[in-house]
């Protein structure tokens, strides 16, 4: 559990310089631009895109913070990622594991958002700078590449963080079902954006219960086991509530906003003469 003991307060310092060196080889290896520094949904924030680019954009770095007290407390050996566009999330997620004695992390990627060649290369160097000992990324399709990328018949934790349209939240939750067990942690990000929530509503009907933690794009956690659950739950008592669809206009605003925003700033809507 989050405590404010020396030893939590020590952890915390550990994954708050975990973010900076993130942020910080990122930018050298391919140049960083910060959006929504104060968070979309709920206070929070920042978070990063690629420059010269529209998207994809990154979690929020509190959001990162968020996982990071996950992982302290439940300390998962094994984790899949769908969806790892320039590799902010699943590289702090396998240096936290490998933190916490952690074993393997696979993404699975399409490449399919943005420049999806360059932030595939990207993450591949923020891989290597970082010295990711867990950290594999592949290249394919959820949920039909499925099978052909992971390497161990189920994972503690897997998080959901590819397209966020529906059904393919829902596929994508179908698609791992038998690489997760009862005590299984699965996650998953923005929930305010459609298809997410069709997902965590999926998941519930199969018995997972669900929780809703507002960071700044809203993160979901579930899992069938009760006790797990609960000790999820207790980590974040000023932040959760019942995960329950809504319209998040302001949000929407901001993020159109930012893509117009690049799209003027990098010439995308029209060439000048």
């Amino acid at each position: 559990m989050l405590t404010d003991n020396p030893n939590s307060q020590e952890e915390n310092r550990y994954m708050e310089q975990l973010i900076r060196q993130i942020v910080q080889n990122l930018d050298d290896i391919t140049g960083l631009e910060m959006v929504w520094k104060h968070g979309v949904v709920h206070s929070g924030g920042p978070h990063y895109r690629l420059k010269g680019t529209l998207g994809p954009m990154s979690l929020g770095e509190d959001e990162c913070l968020i996982i990071g007290r996950a992982i302290r407390e439940i300390r998962p050996k094994t984790c899949f990622i769908i969806g790892n566009a320039f590799g902010m999330s699943s590289v702090f997620i396998a240096k936290m594991m490998e933190h916490y004695d952690g074993k393997s992390v696979i993404t699975l990627d399409s490449k399919s958002e943005g420049d999806g060649e360059r932030c595939f290369e990207a993450a591949g160097k923020l891989n290597e700078k970082m010295n990711c000992r867990l950290l594999r990324n592949k290249v394919g399709w959820s949920p039909q590449d499925i099978n052909n990328v992971v390497e161990e018949n189920s994972y503690d934790l897997i998080f959901i963080d590819g397209d966020h349209s529906h059904p393919q939240v829902t596929r994508d939750l179908e698609g791992v079902q038998h690489l997760a067990r009862p005590d299984t942690v699965v996650l998953w990000h923005d929930y305010w954006l459609a298809g997410v929530p069709e997902s965590v509503s999926a998941a519930q009907q199969m018995g997972y219960h669900c929780v809703k933690v507002n960071s700044s794009c809203e993160m979901v956690f579930g899992t069938k086991d009760e006790g797990l659950f609960n000790r999820i739950q207790s980590l974040y008592p000023q932040k959760i509530e019942k995960p329950q669809k809504q319209w998040r206009a302001g949000a929407y605003l901001k993020l159109y906003s930012i893509l117009l925003t690049g799209a003027l700033k990098n010439n995308r809507l029209w060439s000048r003469s």
